[in-house]
């Protein structure tokens, strides 16, 4: 590029030689107008050169000999400088960053340098001195480059807003058809990563179809081609639907596709990306549909939390080897967790997650030490589809009980959990009686660990460690232990109906509860109830 295309002049301080030349040799300046004539390593030169010079832009370190950076863009202001300052620095400081744009320099940025931003920052300066030339008569533009539209577009929709006076020059220089007004995104999601020469090719097909839209498709990553339209006659679904139909048509790799809300302008674009992605997640409901829109995404506030789960009987069946008992209780599982017909699926994956985790944690308490990782949860985030997930859980469940049948067998686990040789309850310890007591005068009530711990002034975690420690049991066997008593107590009253006393403690269904008490007494609580009253009878 020859002088005469050269619009702008800088210089660049820095106190470091390596970044100071590795800065004037890595970054294309020409493709900004920009001429570098001049470096410095320290304020008091850099001042000097900027007072002789008058550069259209600086790039200065805050901390360097003799003058600070600060000390510099205070002295050029005095000076009546009409230099622009990009601070470079490497303190992580607010108090700097503040002090900085109250002196008007133009940015603070950190090293180690991302590129992407220095560039949008020397554009935006140089966009900004174009304007007040042509508001002077003067001639001159800037020309965006391809690989500089994907940085502007991938900006946009990461939400790093831009002020839209920028956001205008931009596309002025740009050449993009897009417009600062009402649009929506459209990401289209591949299941494996796919070659480049394939991401190409589809990219063009799309750009070339829709070449009389205001629109661009870009590639993101390796999976993912993302595409911003201004609105038109055809309707996000229209677009999405003619996307699938040329990519049929041409034989290429199908994508699933989501679509996001409407938005008034590019600055809001981060909005209706990440509203796509999340319409994509609800292909775990439905392998078979290749678009998803920002209608799908459920609105209703989940009905059950982690703290209302009963997980004891899936324990009771890891520790018995009951896979039967494994199966059906992850079934039930996966139905509770339907509470609308699709409920948010990060709601979904992010329970099972914490479930599994939970179930693990009190299976380590059982055998007082920590099991072996027989599965990784992180698998959950894998599936696509909610079968998928039932079937890991299922897996994962079983491999545990077979390593724990393996290693420990269930004699050796709960020695005697549910007998009271081993429950240190005579204590003259004033928070374990008072946790006691209240158990035993609320045990008709839906207790949790949350509640006793409350009464005797403890976090729910400290006081099931003090517990275990003063009792010998652990406090939710121990709870459990005496809701069973409550229950026995109840059904020797043959008018007491089960599904009441389910209740009364907290199961969400009689069927939980009856396993519960089958396997802490051997027997069903109807059975239990009928030969009670036989007994009373005789």
């Amino acid at each position: 590029m020859s002088e005469n295309n050269l619009l702008f002049t800088a210089i660049i301080v820095d106190d470091e030689p390596s970044l100071l030349n590795g800065l004037k040799d890595s970054i294309n300046w020409a493709q900004f107008h920009i001429d570098v004539i001049a470096l410095a390593s320290n304020g008091k030169d850099a001042l000097k050169l900027i007072i002789e010079n008058e550069p259209d832009i600086a790039i200065i370190d805050i901390r360097m000999p003799q003058m600070s950076g600060l000390e510099v863009i205070q002295a050029a202001k005095d000076a009546q400088m009409t230099t622009d300052f990009i601070i470079l620095s490497g303190y992580d400081d607010f108090s700097y960053a503040k002090s900085a744009i109250r002196l008007g320099a133009k940015a603070y940025l950190l090293k180690p340098l991302n590129t992407d931003e220095f560039y949008n920052e020397l554009f935006r300066i140089c966009s900004k001195r174009i304007r007040s030339r042509e508001a002077d008569g003067s001639k001159g533009k800037l020309v965006y480059s391809e690989s500089q539209n994907i940085t502007f577009l991938r900006n946009i929709i990461d939400g790093k807003v831009l002020e839209s006076g920028s956001i205008h020059q931009i596309l002025l220089a740009s050449g993009l058809k897009l417009a600062d007004s009402f649009c929506y995104v459209l990401a289209l999601s591949y299941e494996s990563d796919l070659p480049q020469s394939k991401l190409d090719k589809t990219i063009y097909e799309l750009n070339s179809h829709f070449r009389f839209e205001r629109q661009k498709f870009w590639k993101y990553d390796d999976h993912k081609i993302i595409a911003i339209f201004n609105t038109s006659n055809t309707t996000p679904l229209q677009s999405a639907m003619k996307c699938l139909n040329l990519i049929t048509e041409k034989d290429l790799p199908m994508p699933r596709i989501g679509v996001g809300d409407t938005v008034s302008g590019l600055s809001e674009c981060s909005y209706s990306y990440n509203r796509a992605l999340m319409a994509l997640t609800y292909e775990l409901y439905d392998r078979d549909c290749r678009i998803f829109t920002y209608e799908i995404i459920c609105t209703v506030p989940p009905k059950i939390t982690l703290s209302d789960i009963d997980y004891l009987p899936l324990v009771q069946a890891i520790v018995k080897k009951d896979l039967d008992g494994i199966e059906s209780y992850c079934d039930q599982f996966v139905e509770k967790l339907l509470y609308v017909p699709m409920p948010p699926p990060n709601y979904v994956f992010s329970l099972c997650y914490a479930f599994f985790h939970l179930v693990e944690n009190e299976l380590s308490s059982f055998t007082k030490r920590e099991l072996p990782r027989t599965a990784d949860a992180n698998e959950l985030y894998q599936f696509r589809q909610l079968s998928l997930i039932r079937q890991w859980m299922v897996k994962s469940f079983t491999e545990l009980s077979n390593y724990i049948d393996s290693v420990y067998g269930y004699s050796k686990i709960l020695p005697a959990v549910f007998s009271r040789d081993d429950v240190v309850e005579n204590t003259d310890d004033k928070i374990i009686k008072t946790a006691i007591c209240y158990i035993s005068q609320n045990i008709h009530q839906q207790l949790k660990v949350q509640d006793i711990a409350k009464q005797v002034h403890l976090s729910p975690s400290y006081f099931a460690i003090y517990f275990k420690n003063k009792t010998n049991v652990n406090f939710r066997t121990y709870l459990l232990w005496k809701k069973m008593e409550y229950a026995r107590l109840r059904l020797m009253d043959p008018d007491s109906a089960i599904n009441d006393i389910a209740y009364e403690l907290g199961y969400g269904d009689s069927r939980s509860f009856s396993r519960a008490f089958k396997n802490i007494n051997g027997i069903s609580p109807s059975a239990f109830q009928e030969r009670e009253g036989n007994k009373a009878k005789r």
